[in-house]
């Protein structure tokens, strides 16, 4: 999938798309239904082959039609969490929430491949379909700002930096030697108290290197932009101060949300 828009632009495409048809859907999003099926809300989409999602409502929400506002009610005012299901039969927790990034209520899912906003909800009887932008980023915050600042001190002398990172983190802590992911990795989770693979600092990384190596190709971006054999330790340094401004700029424009 194509990552290469940057989070600002990201927040925006989200306005602008929000009306959009299913048939008219960007690159970077993917439908999703979900339906009543065996007493549970539950659903998938075909671009994520094997993965599985699901949410825990009331039974006699599950068993009588709903519609769009009933839905909201129950998420605003219950705690309601879900499964996901990986193809392997792993699973992780999913939780569901409201929230008004942008002026009116949105239904957030938050689960271990990323955070996401449900765009273009319809509701329908018992089953509803819409669409998440899988490389979206939350609005910044100043918290963002903090992990990559924190990233930048874990990396700012080249003896604490290596080039053979497997995303495995464990060995970084214990021998004070980091990768560029370990080192956000590690930041993101002393600052804001938790790992999400999508934070807005570590998207924000994503799109600098997407800047300074335009058309790279990578699987995974700060694993293999730090192992480039090319990559400098200056270069990491660039990226991180990079995003820091990517993040200054976006909370010039908005109300910081801690």
């Amino acid at each position: 999938m194509n990552k290469k828009v940057g989070c600002i632009v990201l927040i925006a495409l989200l306005s602008i798309v929000f009306g959009y048809g299913e048939n008219e859907l960007l690159d970077d999003y993917l439908p999703f239904s979900f339906r009543v099926r065996n007493g549970e809300l539950v659903g998938n989409s075909e671009y994520l082959e094997g993965f599985t999602f699901s949410m825990n409502l009331p039974p006699d929400f599950r068993e009588s039609p709903f519609d769009r506002e009933k839905l909201f009610s129950i998420v605003r005012e219950q705690n309601i969490t879900g499964t996901l299901t990986y193809p392997d039969d792993r699973t992780s927790e999913i939780e569901y929430e409201i929230v008004n990034y942008r002026g009116f209520e949105d239904i957030y899912m938050k689960t271990t491949l990323g955070y996401f906003l449900w765009e273009m909800l319809e509701v329908r009887d018992r089953e509803l379909s819409f669409a998440i932008y899988w490389w979206y980023c939350p609005p910044a915050r100043m918290v963002d700002l903090e992990a990559l600042e924190m990233a930048a001190e874990l990396l700012g002398d080249s003896t604490r930096w290596h080039k053979m990172d497997d995303r495995k983190c464990e060995d970084d802590i214990e021998s004070d030697k980091w990768s560029l992911f370990c080192a956000i990795k590690y930041a993101s989770i002393q600052t804001m108290g938790e790992y999400n693979h999508h934070n807005t600092a570590m998207q924000a990384l994503r799109s600098a290197i997407d800047e300074f190596a335009p058309g790279h190709g990578f699987a995974h971006t700060l694993m293999d932009f730090n192992n480039l054999p090319s990559t400098t330790h200056h270069d990491i340094l660039y990226v991180i101060e990079r995003a820091k401004e990517k993040i200054e700029e976006e909370l010039k424009n908005r109300p910081r949300l801690r």
